[in-house]
């Protein structure tokens, strides 16, 4: 059962992965009551390191509200988080305008027009912004419209984590809706690039790598991989398109840690020499994405792996809930 707490504000994270955004709006004070989503792996991962909520495993789009309030008992929900899967609107994807992912936020929107919230948080990629329907409509426009409509004031946030300590540059959006009449404020950043007036100097990836003598054999390049990979460097550079790789500089935030980096982590490399060069390790991704260490993740690591870069930065998500907080006390 849930455990009883008092004078805290209730949350409850939908398509909430391994827990990232939950976690860190625990962090800043708020009672998780509840998560959901529909990979098993995840939801084992969120039940490790959310041991006083409880979880719901399976697909919302069979999942009702009254299910949603059997499994939280007579709490209010004042909150509703999370992040419906974004790789329909991705601009890495192949962006198919009826791509059923791209749907899924009007499962999230039923969900909390039955529970009525007082504030929701939905976070995706920047694709979205540019995303259109079938009917030439921009996803964006669309979704604050069906928010309106349901009675919330809703704005889209653009984001880049690094701008709130996050080590790792990762641009994405917030889509904020609140029943109150007072606006909801977005935090300002907390730090710049170069670090100007008041704001800090973007945190970077020295002193969260582990050393070169630590790291297993199997995350380093073959010679193969290596060639391969300079071969289409050169290729790409000729036809200008692409990256390729990407090795990380000590004095700079990472790049952004995908899901897919089990694949060959080409987006985020360590490069020490021509001859060795390493992908980052999960634990490495998790610290990059803010993780703490004591956080647990279940699965293998591929699972793992993809668990970390689904995730929302549990940092960014505790500066967003402290803003939250501010508009509801």
């Amino acid at each position: 059962m849930i455990k009883k707490e008092e004078n805290k504000l209730n949350v409850i994270d939908l398509f909430c992965g391994a827990g990232g955004m939950s976690y860190g709006f625990e962090k800043a004070g708020f009672n998780i009551l509840l998560g959901v989503d529909s990979n098993k792996t995840s939801i084992k991962t969120f039940e490790l390191n959310h041991k006083n909520s409880n979880v719901l495993c399976g697909d919302i789009r069979g999942i009702s509200a009254s299910e949603i309030k059997k499994m939280i008992g007579s709490k209010k929900v004042d909150i509703i988080i999370g992040g419906p899967p974004c790789q329909g609107f991705s601009m890495a994807g192949r962006r198919v305008p009826n791509d059923p992912r791209n749907s899924l936020f009007r499962e999230y929107l039923r969900i909390v027009r039955e529970l009525k919230p007082k504030i929701f948080v939905m976070e995706n990629v920047r694709g979205l912004l540019s995303m259109k329907n079938n009917n030439g409509e921009k996803v964006i426009d669309v979704i604050i419209q069906e928010f309106t409509k349901i009675k919330y004031k809703t704005k889209c946030y653009k984001v880049n984590t690094a701008d709130y300590g996050v080590p790792q540059r990762r641009q994405r959006i917030f889509i904020i809706g609140t029943r109150r009449i007072n606006d909801f404020i977005f935090t300002e950043p907390t730090h710049h690039k170069y670090g100007v007036a008041r704001l800090k100097k973007w945190n970077t990836v020295k002193g969260l790598l582990l050393s070169k003598n630590e790291i297993n054999k199997k995350y380093f390049y073959s010679k193969k991989l290596i060639k391969g990979f300079k071969r289409r460097e050169k290729e790409n550079k000729i036809k200008k398109v692409g990256y390729g790789w990407q090795f990380l500089k000590m004095n700079e935030p990472s790049y952004t840690i995908s899901a897919r980096y089990w694949k060959d982590g080409a987006e985020a490399l360590i490069k020490y020499n021509e001859q060795d060069i390493r992908m980052l390790t999960p634990k490495e991704c998790a610290v990059i994405q803010s993780f703490p260490h004591s956080f647990n993740f279940s699965g293998n690591e591929r699972e793992i792996y993809t668990q970390i870069g689904n995730a929302v930065p549990p940092k960014m998500a505790e500066v967003i809930a402290k803003s939250i907080k501010k508009v509801l006390q």
